[in-house]
């Protein structure tokens, strides 16, 4: 899986990690973590907006990510804000409830989703000369390119977005 270029553009973007040929969570912690949020609010006691911003900043230091700057205290607020004071306290409880819930569980398909991708991605459109390359990849500046994603893979990729689970080094790209 890893000699792959696609794979190889992608692994420093990524959350993930590779272990004997396969994509994974680089620690147990954090799957764990993510299997209790999975479980509901009676498990993870992430019911609020304060306490999802706190899950996430103990996730992303379980995933050797920095907590510091990316992850600034503003968006702490922003979280408890948001969730707290801002959303309809009905909508907040059914986003705990249901919704937080599912995206965990998004997070922990993202390795096998990934693999699932990059396993069949080329082979969806073909061309006169070969396949046309469709896989999740970093393209070169000013590269024509095409990237098919199922729904399910952008939700977790999505997950991660809004889990803040995306490495720094996103920010040198831009």
């Amino acid at each position: 899986m890893e000699e792959r270029d696609d794979v190889k553009s992608m692994l420093l973007l990524l959350p993930l990690s590779v272990r004997s040929s396969r994509l994974c969570w680089p620690s147990s912690a954090a799957v764990e973590a993510l299997q209790v949020l999975a479980r509901g609010p009676e498990h993870s006691r992430v019911d609020s907006g304060e306490f999802m911003a706190r899950f996430i900043s103990h996730l992303r230091d379980s995933l050797s990510l920095s907590s510091t700057d990316y992850f600034a205290t503003s968006a702490t607020l922003g979280y408890a804000l948001f969730f707290d004071e801002l959303f309809p306290r009905k909508d907040s409880e059914d986003w705990f409830q249901n919704v937080v819930p599912s995206l965990a569980s998004s997070l922990l398909r993202l390795p096998s989703l990934l693999e699932d991708h990059w396993q069949h991605a080329d082979s969806f459109v073909p061309e006169k000369r070969g396949v046309v390359r469709t896989s999740l990849r970093v393209l070169d500046q000013q590269e024509a390119g095409v990237v098919l994603l199922s729904q399910e893979l952008i939700a977790a990729l999505l997950a991660c977005s809004l889990f803040c689970l995306f490495p720094e080094c996103l920010r040198v790209l831009q």
